[in-house]
């Protein structure tokens, strides 16, 4: 199936990109897209605890099963006042 991966500030950095339709499994989780991407991009592996995520404008965990047409987004942690 396919989503769309949106990754953005220094995961965008480490990843290359902005956007891009990635085809996936069919019983993938936010959490496996990760670990995919961390074994391609070798930087990302020691954001992989501290990611943000978010499927389709709602942030969730690791844990989420995606569907066909998810939009899956990446940010690193924030912080500030």
């Amino acid at each position: 199936m396919k989503i769309t991966l949106k990754t953005f500030a220094s995961i965008r950095d480490i990843i290359g990109f902005n956007q891009l339709e990635l085809d996936i499994p069919d019983d993938a989780t936010a959490g496996s897209v990760i670990e995919t991407l961390a074994e391609k991009h070798e930087g990302l592996a020691s954001h992989r605890e501290t990611l943000l995520i978010a499927v389709n404008s709602t942030y969730c965990g690791s844990d989420t099963t995606l569907k066909e047409g998810d939009t899956m987004a990446l940010f690193p942690p924030v912080s500030g006042g």
